[in-house]
C-alpha cells in the first residue's frame, strides 16, 4: 500500500464502523439514513484508495467509474437524511426526485465521457477528470446543500422552545458545513494536482453529527464548537496552508514533488498540533512538581475545599477548616478569621491558627474600624506591605497599619449578598516568600466559597432556632388544654376536702364520719398531687438526655394526664400495654410531648365519646429497603377520620382541620420521630377512626440526631 493511499484506507474504515454503531445503537430510518451516508462515504474512500495503489490506467477509469457510483449517491442521502430529521413529508417527496436525478448521473457515469472522462495521473496517484457534465453535478450538490440547510434552519425556527432538538439541529448544520470543505477535491478532477485533503473535513463530519444523533444529553453548541470544532477548525487552517507550503517549496528547490515525504510531513505537523494542547497541561503539572516541591495544587484544594464546606452546617466547625484551608494551601503559620455577628452589630474572632487570642489586638472589630471600612469599599483583598506605600492620610495607610497590629499581612473580604460577612487575616508565609498573584486568586476564590458555606450555617441555625420556637410554641399550646383540663379535674377533690371542712366541727365527735372523710380526704389530696407532679414533668424544659426508657410507663403517664380531658369527651381510654416490651433508646421528654399530640388529637376526633386504644407491641420497620425490629405504639380512635385528600398533607406545618388549632403538633411529632430514627404512619377512615403507628428502633441512635442543644438555652 501506497503511502498516499493509508489517509483515504483509514478514512473509509473510520466511515464505515461509525455506520455500523449508530445502526447498532438504533435502528430507526434516521439512523439508517445517516449509516449510509457513512457508508457511501466510506465507499468514496475506498475506492480512492484503489486507484492510490495500481498502474493500469485503464483498470483506474474503470474504478474511477465505480467510485463516481457511489459519490453521486451522497449529497441525496445528506438531503433524505434532512428529510427524516425534520419528519417532513414534503422533503421525503422531493428527495425520491433527487434519487431520480442521481439515477441519471449514474447513467451518464457509464455512458461516454460527458459526466466521467477518464483519469488523470498524479504524484500520488489515479484520480478521477471531470467531463462537460461535471460542473453541472457540482450546481446539484450546491442546490441539495442549500435545500436541506434551509430546511434545518426552518425546522430550529418551529422546535425553538425545544432545547434538545436546537442543539441537535445545530450540531448537524455545523457538520454539513464542514463536510461541504470537503469540496476542495474537486479541484482535483480538473487537473489542479492537489492532493485530495477532504477526508479531514469528512471525519470531523461524522465524528459530530454521530454523537448528535446517538447521545441523548448534549453537551451546548457553544461549549462543544469552543471545545473541539474550532481548535479543530484552526489545525486544518494551519495544515492546508502548511501542506501547499510544503510542495510549493519543494517545486521551487528540486523542481519535483515527493509525494511521500510531503504526507509525512504533514502527518508529523497533525500529529504535533493535536498532541500538543493534551500533554501541555500535563506536561506543566509534572515540571511545576519536579521543580517546586512546595508548590501546592490550588485548583484541586479548591475542589477539595468546596466538597467539605457545602457538607458543614455548623459555624464554628467551618471557621475552623477554612483558616486550616488557607494556612495549608498557602503556607502560612498564622491565621485569623473574623465574622459579622449580627448582635453585637461587629466582627468577632472566630477561629485562629497559630494566633493565641490574647495575642490578638482586639478580639472584635468595629463598623469604624479603617480595616473594616477599607475592605467594604474595595471589597478585594489586601498585602500590607502594598497598602503601606501608599500616601500617609489615606484610609488605607491606616488599614495597613491595622493589619500589622493584628499580625495580618494579607486581608481577605468574605462578601455575602453585597455585605462585608467576614474578614480572614493571614500572616507571613512559612518561607518568607511573597504571595504570588496566584495566591490572591485562590484565597479570593476560597473566600466566595466560604460565603455561601457561611450563608448555609447561618440559615441552619436560624432554622433550628425556627424549629425550637415552633415546638415551644405547641408545647405551650398542649399545656394551655392540660391546664384547662386538670383546673376541672382538680375542683372535683377540693369540692370533697371542702365539704369536709365545713362539717369536721358539727360533727368532729362522730368517729365514722371522721375516719371516712379523713380517708376521703387523704386520697383526694395525693391525686390532685399527682396530677400536678404530671403537669409540672411535662411543663418542666430539661436537657436532652438518650436513654434507655420503657415506652410503656411513657405513654402510661401522658394517658393519667389527659384522662380527666377523656373523661369529660366521653372518651374511655383503654391501654394494650406488651408485658415483655424491650426498652428503646429515647429522649423522654420529647417523645411525651409527640404523645400528648396524638392523644389529644384522638380525644378531640371524638366529639360524641368513643374509646381511645393505646397499644405497645414489637414490630418490623420496613421502609422498603431493610426491615429492622422496633417497638410500635400505636393510638387508635374511633372519631371522625381523616379524608383520603389529606393523608398526605397531616405532618405539613400548620394544616390543619380543626377550629382555632394551630397545624403544629403533628408536624413536630413527625419531626421528633425521624430525629429518633423512627417513623410515623397513619391509617383512616371517615366515620370509622383513625389509627396512628409510631415505629421506633431497638438500637441507639445517633446522639447528635436528638440533641437539641437549644432546648436547653
Amino acid at each position: 500500500m501506497s503511502l498516499a493511499s493509508v489517509p483515504t484506507f483509514v478514512t473509509a474504515s473510520l466511515s464505515v464502523a461509525l455506520g455500523i454503531f449508530v445502526l447498532r445503537r438504533n435502528k430507526s430510518k434516521l439512523n439508517w439514513t445517516f449509516a449510509l451516508w457513512c457508508f457511501l462515504t466510506g465507499y468514496w474512500q475506498a475506492h480512492w484508495t484503489l486507484l492510490f495503489n495500481i498502474n493500469d490506467e485503464s483498470l483506474a477509469a474503470v474504478l474511477a467509474r465505480i467510485g463516481y457510483s457511489g459519490i453521486t449517491f451522497i449529497p441525496i442521502v445528506f438531503f433524505h437524511f434532512v428529510a427524516e430529521f425534520t419528519e417532513s413529508l414534503a422533503l421525503k417527496r422531493l428527495s425520491r426526485l433527487f434519487y431520480a436525478i442521481g439515477a441519471t448521473f449514474l447513467f451518464l457515469t457509464w455512458t461516454g465521457d460527458r459526466y466521467i472522462a477518464g483519469v488523470y495521473r498524479y504524484d500520488w496517484g489515479f484520480y478521477p477528470k471531470a467531463g462537460a457534465l461535471h460542473p453541472v453535478f457540482l450546481a446539484f450538490l450546491g442546490i441539495m446543500l442549500a435545500l436541506g440547510l434551509n430546511a434545518l434552519l426552518a425546522y430550529r425556527r418551529r422546535v425553538s422552545e425545544q432545547r434538545l432538538k436546537v442543539n441537535q439541529i445545530n450540531y448537524i448544520i455545523v457538520s454539513a458545513l464542514i463536510y461541504s470543505l470537503a469540496a476542495v477535491d474537486f479541484l482535483a478532477n480538473y487537473g489542479a494536482e492537489f492532493y485530495p485533503v477532504g477526508l479531514i473535513f469528512t471525519n470531523l463530519h461524522a465524528a459530530i453529527i454521530a454523537y448528535a444523533i446517538v447521545q441523548f444529553r448534549l453537551l451546548d453548541i457553544n461549549v462543544a464548537l469552543k471545545r473541539s470544532l474550532i481548535s479543530a477548525l484552526i489545525l486544518a487552517g494551519l495544515l492546508v496552508p502548511c501542506y501547499l507550503i510544503l510542495i510549493s517549496s519543494q517545486q521551487l528547490a528540486f523542481g519535483s514533488i515527493d509525494i511521500a515525504f510531503s504526507l509525512l510531513t504533514l502527518s508529523l505537523l497533525a500529529a504535533a498540533g493535536f498532541l500538543f494542547p493534551r500533554f501541555r497541561f500535563i506536561g506543566e503539572d509534572a515540571l511545576e512538581r519536579a521543580l517546586f516541591t512546595n508548590k501546592t495544587d490550588h485548583h484541586e484544594t479548591l475542589l477539595q475545599s468546596s466538597r467539605e464546606m457545602v457538607t458543614v452546617v455548623d459555624l464554628s466547625e467551618l471557621s475552623e477548616r477554612l483558616v486550616r484551608t488557607a494556612s495549608h494551601a498557602v503556607g502560612i503559620d498564622k491565621a485569623a478569621l473574623y465574622l459579622y455577628d449580627d448582635a453585637k452589630n461587629k466582627f468577632s474572632l472566630a477561629s485562629t491558627v497559630g494566633f493565641e487570642l490574647r495575642q490578638t489586638c482586639d478580639p472584635v472589630l468595629g463598623h469604624g474600624d479603617p480595616l473594616v471600612q477599607a475592605l467594604i469599599s474595595s471589597r478585594e483583598g489586601f498585602v500590607r506591605e502594598e497598602l503601606a506605600m501608599v500616601p500617609a492620610g489615606n484610609g488605607k495607610s491606616a488599614a495597613a497599619q491595622r493589619m500589622g497590629q493584628l499580625g495580618a499581612e494579607v486581608s481577605v473580604p468574605i462578601v455575602s449578598k453585597d455585605k462585608l460577612a467576614g474578614i480572614l487575616n493571614l500572616g507571613y508565609k512559612v518561607d518568607r516568600q511573597i504571595y504570588s498573584t496566584e495566591d490572591l486568586e485562590f484565597l479570593s476564590t476560597l473566600a466566595n466559597q466560604a460565603a455561601v458555606a457561611i450563608e448555609n450555617a447561618r440559615l441552619y441555625e436560624n432554622l433550628k432556632q425556627s424549629q425550637l420556637t415552633l415546638r415551644r410554641a405547641d408545647r405551650l399550646s398542649s399545656l394551655g388544654l392540660l391546664t384547662a383540663g386538670l383546673a376541672h379535674e382538680i375542683r372535683n377533690p377540693l369540692v370533697a376536702i371542702r365539704t369536709f371542712t365545713q362539717l369536721l366541727p358539727e360533727r368532729y365527735d362522730d368517729p365514722e364520719f371522721r375516719q371516712v372523710f379523713q380517708g376521703l380526704a387523704l386520697k383526694e389530696v395525693d391525686r390532685i398531687c399527682g396530677l400536678i407532679n404530671d403537669l409540672l414533668n411535662f411543663a418542666r424544659p430539661s436537657r436532652p438526655n438518650i436513654a434507655e426508657e420503657n415506652l410503656n410507663d411513657v405513654v402510661d403517664s401522658v394517658a393519667r394526664i389527659l384522662e380527666s380531658q377523656a373523661k369529660d369527651k366521653d372518651v374511655k381510654i383503654a391501654r394494650e400495654f406488651s408485658a415483655d416490651l424491650p426498652k428503646a433508646w429515647i429522649d423522654r421528654e420529647q417523645l411525651k410531648q409527640v404523645f400528648m399530640n396524638l392523644i389529644l388529637n384522638a380525644i378531640q376526633a371524638m366529639r360524641d365519646g368513643g374509646s381511645l386504644v393505646i397499644a405497645t407491641r414489637v414490630s418490623a420497620d420496613d421502609d422498603g429497603n431493610v426491615s429492622r425490629p422496633c417497638v410500635q405504639v400505636e393510638v387508635r380512635d374511633t372519631g371522625i377520620g381523616i379524608p383520603e385528600e389529606n393523608l398526605e398533607r397531616i405532618f405539613d406545618p400548620f394544616f390543619t382541620n380543626k377550629d382555632g388549632g394551630s397545624g403544629l403538633g403533628l408536624s413536630i411529632s413527625h419531626q421528633i420521630i425521624q430525629e429518633h430514627g423512627g417513623r410515623m404512619l397513619v391509617r383512616s377512615k371517615i366515620k370509622e377512626g383513625t389509627s396512628f403507628f409510631v415505629n421506633l428502633p431497638l438500637e441507639k441512635p445517633d446522639h447528635s440526631a436528638v440533641e437539641d442543644p437549644l432546648r436547653a438555652s
